[in-house]
């Protein structure tokens, strides 16, 4: 009997679980094309890191494809 009451004292003091509270969005303006009017695109932080690395990578090899193509031709 006593250890069905420690039992239940103890479920009862445990602190519930937290639950994480949702990240910040960050919302910037983009313009699509054939368009004036910017429209607002909110993301996460992580988000954007993730859009903005895939952006420089792209940005990044199409400067290199366009230097290899304007190299001079070797036979």
């Amino acid at each position: 009997m006593l250890f069905t009451l420690l039992l239940v004292a103890a479920s009862q003091t445990a602190p519930a679980a937290e639950t994480p509270k949702p990240e910040k969005k960050i919302c910037r303006r983009e313009v699509t094309t054939g368009s004036i009017m910017a429209r607002p695109v909110c993301r996460t932080k992580a988000e954007w890191m993730q859009i903005d690395t895939q952006n420089a990578a792209n940005a990044g090899q199409a400067l290199d494809q366009r230097s290899y193509r304007m190299s001079p031709q070797r036979d």
